[in-house]
């Protein structure tokens, strides 16, 4: 996974690849893959690329990291049809359902964590943009009714408690599983007859 380009001032690291090798260990098929939050693309690409779906779409509002994301797409997905999409969760509106949807999102909370010298940096960490009640209603619109959708998120009590207060409020079912300091959220839809 060395071989992605990235920008200067960010870096994927082990939440992305946890995230993939978790949703590749529970042997799902998706013909129609979501990314939120896609940065340079390796979660939704490493999925493309083992689970060979019809769509990738990948939605990043940092201009920055789309040409990566971009070159990247060619370089590792050049057979599979790719979306890029720059633009927010809370205005983005699909034309079409995912029964995969993935996301390694900014999960600091505003004035928490550690606050960086690079306002990108800063944006790609800290929900200053969006936030999770966004994040969450994306989800809801995007998915399928028997999808799944994956996010990992720092196993942090205060984050953790604003995750599961929003999703309470959603029409999703959570599943956390506990990875030391973070967690992967499988989020379901509801059986509401």
């Amino acid at each position: 996974m060395s071989d992605y380009k990235q920008p200067e001032f960010y870096r994927f690291n082990r939440d992305s690849l946890l995230l993939v090798h978790r949703i590749l260990e529970s042997d799902i098929s998706a013909h129609k893959i979501l990314d939120l939050g896609a940065g340079c693309g390796v979660i939704g690409i490493e999925l493309a690329i083992h689970l060979n779906p019809t769509l990738l779409t990948s939605i990043e509002i940092q201009k920055d990291f789309l040409p990566y994301l971009k070159t990247n797409s060619e370089y590792f997905i050049p057979s599979i049809r790719h979306k890029i999409v720059s633009e927010s969760f809370s205005t983005w509106n699909p034309d079409t359902e995912y029964d995969l949807v993935v996301s390694n999102p900014p999960y600091y909370l505003p004035d928490s964590g550690q606050p960086s010298s690079d306002m990108r940096r800063g944006i790609a960490r800290t929900f200053s943009i969006d936030g999770w009640p966004s994040l969450l209603g994306c989800i809801e619109r995007s998915l399928t009714k028997e999808g799944r959708a994956f996010v990992v998120v720092k196993n942090e009590k205060k984050i953790v408690e604003l995750i599961r207060e929003e999703v309470s409020k959603t029409q999703l079912k959570p599943q956390e599983e506990v990875f030391s300091d973070l967690i992967v959220l499988e989020l379901m839809r509801l059986n509401i007859d």
